[in-house]
Protein backbone atom coordinates (compact mmCIF):
# COMPACT_ATOMS: atom_id res chain seq x y z
CA UNK A 1 0.00 0.00 0.00
CA UNK A 2 2.64 2.45 1.07
CA UNK A 3 6.41 2.25 -0.12
CA UNK A 4 8.73 5.11 0.57
CA UNK A 5 12.58 5.00 -0.66
CA UNK A 6 15.38 7.12 -0.18
CA UNK A 7 13.05 9.86 1.22
CA UNK A 8 14.75 13.41 1.86
CA UNK A 9 13.38 16.85 2.59
CA UNK A 10 15.90 19.63 3.08
CA UNK A 11 14.70 22.95 3.67
CA UNK A 12 17.00 26.08 2.71
CA UNK A 13 18.46 27.81 5.85
CA UNK A 14 20.38 31.48 6.08
CA UNK A 15 23.29 29.61 6.46
CA UNK A 16 23.52 25.41 6.35
CA UNK A 17 20.50 23.64 4.85
CA UNK A 18 17.97 21.72 7.01
CA UNK A 19 18.17 18.78 6.99
CA UNK A 20 14.60 17.21 8.11
CA UNK A 21 13.89 13.90 6.68
CA UNK A 22 17.43 11.70 5.45
CA UNK A 23 17.04 8.81 3.32
CA UNK A 24 14.00 7.60 4.77
CA UNK A 25 12.66 4.18 4.07
CA UNK A 26 9.24 2.62 4.70
CA UNK A 27 6.94 -0.06 3.66
CA UNK A 28 3.62 -0.74 5.01
CA UNK A 29 0.73 -3.33 3.75
CA UNK A 30 -2.66 -2.63 2.51
CA UNK A 31 -4.66 -2.56 5.53
CA UNK A 32 -2.04 -2.28 8.41
CA UNK A 33 -1.96 0.28 10.89
CA UNK A 34 1.14 2.12 11.96
CA UNK A 35 2.39 4.75 14.47
CA UNK A 36 4.91 7.23 13.95
CA UNK A 37 6.20 8.68 17.38
CA UNK A 38 9.10 11.67 17.93
CA UNK A 39 9.88 14.76 19.82
CA UNK A 40 8.40 18.19 18.38
CA UNK A 41 10.60 19.09 15.45
CA UNK A 42 11.70 15.65 14.37
CA UNK A 43 9.80 15.87 10.85
CA UNK A 44 6.74 14.11 11.92
CA UNK A 45 4.50 16.59 10.55
CA UNK A 46 6.49 17.30 7.63
CA UNK A 47 6.47 13.74 6.57
CA UNK A 48 2.58 13.16 7.08
CA UNK A 49 2.74 16.37 4.71
CA UNK A 50 4.87 14.86 2.15
CA UNK A 51 2.41 11.17 2.43
CA UNK A 52 -0.58 13.35 1.89
CA UNK A 53 0.58 15.12 -0.97
CA UNK A 54 0.16 18.22 0.51
CA UNK A 55 4.43 19.07 -0.25
CA UNK A 56 7.07 17.32 -1.84
CA UNK A 57 10.48 15.72 -1.29
CA UNK A 58 13.46 17.16 -1.97
CA UNK A 59 14.85 13.50 -3.28
CA UNK A 60 13.06 9.78 -3.32
CA UNK A 61 10.15 8.22 -3.92
CA UNK A 62 6.93 7.89 -2.45
CA UNK A 63 4.63 5.10 -3.69
CA UNK A 64 0.59 4.60 -2.74
CA UNK A 65 -1.41 2.14 -3.92
CA UNK A 66 0.92 1.60 -6.57
CA UNK A 67 0.52 5.06 -7.82
CA UNK A 68 4.53 7.63 -7.87
CA UNK A 69 3.15 9.92 -6.01
CA UNK A 70 6.20 12.38 -5.39
CA UNK A 71 6.71 13.41 -9.02
CA UNK A 72 2.68 13.83 -9.62
CA UNK A 73 1.72 17.56 -10.99
CA UNK A 74 0.00 19.86 -8.39
CA UNK A 75 -3.48 19.02 -10.63
CA UNK A 76 -2.73 15.22 -10.37
CA UNK A 77 -1.63 15.23 -6.94
CA UNK A 78 -4.91 17.14 -5.75
CA UNK A 79 -6.96 14.70 -7.34
CA UNK A 80 -5.43 11.66 -6.04
CA UNK A 81 -5.40 12.89 -2.61
CA UNK A 82 -9.62 13.78 -2.79
CA UNK A 83 -10.73 9.95 -4.34
CA UNK A 84 -7.52 7.80 -2.35
CA UNK A 85 -6.67 9.89 0.68
CA UNK A 86 -8.42 10.54 3.96
CA UNK A 87 -7.33 13.14 6.72
CA UNK A 88 -7.95 12.92 10.58
CA UNK A 89 -6.44 16.42 11.73
CA UNK A 90 -5.76 17.59 15.42
CA UNK A 91 -8.38 20.53 15.40
CA UNK A 92 -10.87 19.10 13.54
CA UNK A 93 -11.08 22.09 11.12
CA UNK A 94 -15.08 21.20 10.49
CA UNK A 95 -16.78 24.30 9.05
CA UNK A 96 -18.95 25.74 11.29
CA UNK A 97 -21.71 27.20 9.54
CA UNK A 98 -21.96 23.64 8.40
CA UNK A 99 -24.09 20.60 9.86
CA UNK A 100 -22.04 17.61 11.46
CA UNK A 101 -23.47 15.75 7.86
CA UNK A 102 -22.67 18.81 5.51
CA UNK A 103 -19.21 18.54 7.26
CA UNK A 104 -18.70 14.92 6.13
CA UNK A 105 -19.99 15.44 2.53
CA UNK A 106 -17.36 18.38 2.24
CA UNK A 107 -15.08 16.19 -0.27
CA UNK A 108 -17.64 16.44 -2.81
CA UNK A 109 -17.48 19.79 -3.39
CA UNK A 110 -13.49 19.01 -4.72
CA UNK A 111 -14.81 17.58 -7.42
CA UNK A 112 -14.18 14.84 -9.83
CA UNK A 113 -16.49 12.48 -7.98
CA UNK A 114 -18.55 9.84 -9.41
CA UNK A 115 -20.78 8.37 -7.42
CA UNK A 116 -24.17 10.37 -6.96
CA UNK A 117 -24.80 12.49 -4.07
CA UNK A 118 -27.80 10.22 -2.78
CA UNK A 119 -25.12 7.26 -2.46
CA UNK A 120 -22.43 9.26 -0.47
CA UNK A 121 -25.01 11.05 1.53
CA UNK A 122 -26.76 7.88 2.45
CA UNK A 123 -22.82 6.43 3.64
CA UNK A 124 -22.49 9.72 5.00
CA UNK A 125 -25.51 9.25 7.41
CA UNK A 126 -24.32 5.70 7.94
CA UNK A 127 -20.50 6.40 8.91
CA UNK A 128 -22.09 8.98 11.34
CA UNK A 129 -24.53 6.41 12.72
CA UNK A 130 -21.86 3.69 13.28
CA UNK A 131 -19.57 6.45 15.11
CA UNK A 132 -22.79 6.95 17.04
CA UNK A 133 -23.56 10.21 15.93
CA UNK A 134 -26.71 8.88 14.44
CA UNK A 135 -29.12 11.81 16.83
CA UNK A 136 -26.61 14.79 15.80
CA UNK A 137 -26.71 14.05 11.90
CA UNK A 138 -28.05 18.07 11.92
CA UNK A 139 -26.13 19.27 14.56
CA UNK A 140 -23.66 22.67 14.46
CA UNK A 141 -20.37 21.79 15.70
CA UNK A 142 -20.58 24.37 18.31
CA UNK A 143 -23.03 21.63 19.52
CA UNK A 144 -21.33 18.92 19.48
CA UNK A 145 -18.51 18.38 22.36
CA UNK A 146 -14.61 17.39 21.40
CA UNK A 147 -15.26 13.92 20.85
CA UNK A 148 -17.98 14.02 18.75
CA UNK A 149 -16.57 16.49 16.77
CA UNK A 150 -13.44 14.22 16.59
CA UNK A 151 -15.91 11.50 15.03
CA UNK A 152 -17.15 13.77 12.39
CA UNK A 153 -14.31 14.45 11.07
CA UNK A 154 -13.17 10.74 11.05
CA UNK A 155 -16.15 10.34 9.06
CA UNK A 156 -15.32 12.78 6.95
CA UNK A 157 -12.03 11.12 6.23
CA UNK A 158 -13.85 7.81 5.77
CA UNK A 159 -16.48 9.35 2.94
CA UNK A 160 -14.25 8.58 0.31
CA UNK A 161 -13.46 4.96 0.92
CA UNK A 162 -10.07 6.06 1.32
CA UNK A 163 -7.04 3.42 0.52
CA UNK A 164 -4.85 5.20 3.07
CA UNK A 165 -6.29 7.49 6.52
CA UNK A 166 -3.29 9.60 7.82
CA UNK A 167 -3.91 11.13 11.51
CA UNK A 168 -2.25 13.81 13.03
CA UNK A 169 -2.09 14.20 16.58
CA UNK A 170 -6.07 12.90 16.78
CA UNK A 171 -6.05 12.37 20.64
CA UNK A 172 -4.10 15.61 21.14
CA UNK A 173 -7.09 17.91 22.52
CA UNK A 174 -8.93 15.53 24.40
CA UNK A 175 -8.47 14.37 28.15
CA UNK A 176 -7.27 10.73 28.92
CA UNK A 177 -10.72 9.01 28.90
CA UNK A 178 -11.35 10.32 25.51
CA UNK A 179 -8.13 9.26 23.93
CA UNK A 180 -8.53 5.81 24.90
CA UNK A 181 -12.16 5.27 23.38
CA UNK A 182 -10.64 7.03 20.29
CA UNK A 183 -7.94 4.43 20.35
CA UNK A 184 -10.38 1.75 20.61
CA UNK A 185 -12.46 3.58 17.52
CA UNK A 186 -9.29 3.68 15.31
CA UNK A 187 -8.56 -0.60 15.89
CA UNK A 188 -12.37 -0.51 14.94
CA UNK A 189 -12.10 1.14 11.79
CA UNK A 190 -9.12 -0.40 10.88
CA UNK A 191 -10.74 -3.77 11.01
CA UNK A 192 -14.03 -2.94 9.38
CA UNK A 193 -12.71 -0.91 6.87
CA UNK A 194 -10.07 -2.42 5.72
CA UNK A 195 -8.45 0.92 5.05
CA UNK A 196 -4.76 1.09 5.88
CA UNK A 197 -4.19 3.67 9.19
CA UNK A 198 -1.02 5.87 9.58
CA UNK A 199 -0.92 8.35 12.35
CA UNK A 200 1.64 10.61 14.22
CA UNK A 201 1.35 11.05 17.86
CA UNK A 202 3.29 11.90 20.95
CA UNK A 203 0.63 9.81 22.65
CA UNK A 204 2.50 6.40 23.72
CA UNK A 205 -0.55 4.02 24.38
CA UNK A 206 -2.32 5.69 21.65
CA UNK A 207 0.92 4.26 19.32
CA UNK A 208 1.21 1.18 21.31
CA UNK A 209 -2.95 0.37 19.98
CA UNK A 210 -1.56 0.89 16.36
CA UNK A 211 -0.11 -2.34 14.64
CA UNK A 212 3.47 -1.11 14.59
CA UNK A 213 5.20 2.09 16.16
CA UNK A 214 8.40 3.61 14.30
CA UNK A 215 10.52 6.23 16.11
CA UNK A 216 11.04 9.57 13.94
CA UNK A 217 14.58 10.21 14.92
CA UNK A 218 17.62 12.26 13.07
CA UNK A 219 15.76 12.26 10.14
CA UNK A 220 15.20 8.26 9.75
CA UNK A 221 12.82 5.79 10.91
CA UNK A 222 13.33 3.03 13.57
CA UNK A 223 11.20 0.35 14.12
CA UNK A 224 9.88 -0.01 18.01
CA UNK A 225 9.28 -3.21 19.80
Amino acid sequence: MLKIQNLRKVYQGPGEDIVVLNDLDLEVQAGDSVAITGPSGSGKTTLLNLLGTLDTPSSGSIEIADQEVSSMSEEDRAGFRNRSLGFVFQQHFLLPQCTALENVLMPRLAGDWEESEDVTRERATSLLGELNLGDRVEHMPYQLSGGERLRVAVARALINQPKLVLADEPTGSLDPAMAEKVADLFSTLNESSKATFLMVTHNVEMANRMGTVYALESGRLEKKG
